[in-house]
């Protein structure tokens, strides 16, 4: 039986253009693993849509997730590129990124 592996309470916060770089590296790091079912995306795809990511960073200020809420129509978005560090995985780190996303398009009264 495998041992549950702790929480990981990180930060959860809106990206900034200083971290496209970390999210681009790691959204790409995951669309690489065999078995993954993760697009890659471009450093300037991920610029031009800074503003709709959110990351989840460690006390050191390390990015180890990220997730994006792409509005698509006024009561249409979508998840994108939710990716977390393996090391990180298991631990609630993407639920907590699917929530912040979930609970920005309640917020913007989508749906």
């Amino acid at each position: 039986m495998k041992k549950k592996k702790p929480v990981f309470k990180g930060k959860i916060r809106k990206a900034t253009l200083e971290d496209a770089r970390a999210i681009h590296k790691l959204i790409n790091e995951c669309a690489k693993r065999k078995g993954d079912f993760m697009l890659p995306r471009s450093l300037s795809s991920i610029y031009e849509n800074i503003r709709d990511y959110f990351v989840c960073v460690t006390p050191s200020k390390k990015i180890i997730g990220c997730a994006a809420l792409h509005v698509a129509w006024e009561n249409l978005a979508e998840l994108k590129s939710l990716a977390v560090s393996r090391t990180y995985q298991s631990r609630g780190v993407g639920v907590k990124l699917a929530e912040a996303a979930l609970d920005e398009a309640i917020m913007m009264k989508i749906g």
